[in-house]
């Protein structure tokens, strides 16, 4: 296997695990924009230079999901407005309309 390659792959990985560390929907990630926000965030996760510290992240979180994601994390933004828990407190701070 090349190192670009290998690279890929860890990079996906480390991905794949922050998403789900992060609690993100991923099918609603990859249905927006016809998968254009998905594929941005892959292309963020690819030119990244903080696999190091993301790493460390993932193994200091370990067993946790629902977490914020760290701050140097490019896609921070993108996997904390999309994950299951922001959307799940929308619905239940809406005030009850037919009380």
């Amino acid at each position: 296997m090349t190192r670009i390659s290998k690279n890929i792959e860890a990079r996906a990985k480390l991905m794949g695990k922050m998403m789900d560390r992060c609690d993100v929907d991923i099918q609603r990630l990859a249905a927006e924009r016809l998968g254009l926000t998905l594929a941005s965030a892959i292309r963020s996760c690819g030119l990244c230079r903080n696999a190091d510290s993301c790493e460390t992240w993932l193994a200091a979180t370990a067993g946790e999901t629902a977490r914020t994601p760290p701050s140097f994390c490019p896609n921070a933004k993108v996997f904390e407005a999309r994950a299951r828990t922001v959307r799940e407190n929308a619905r239940s701070d809406r005030p009850d309309t037919n009380a």
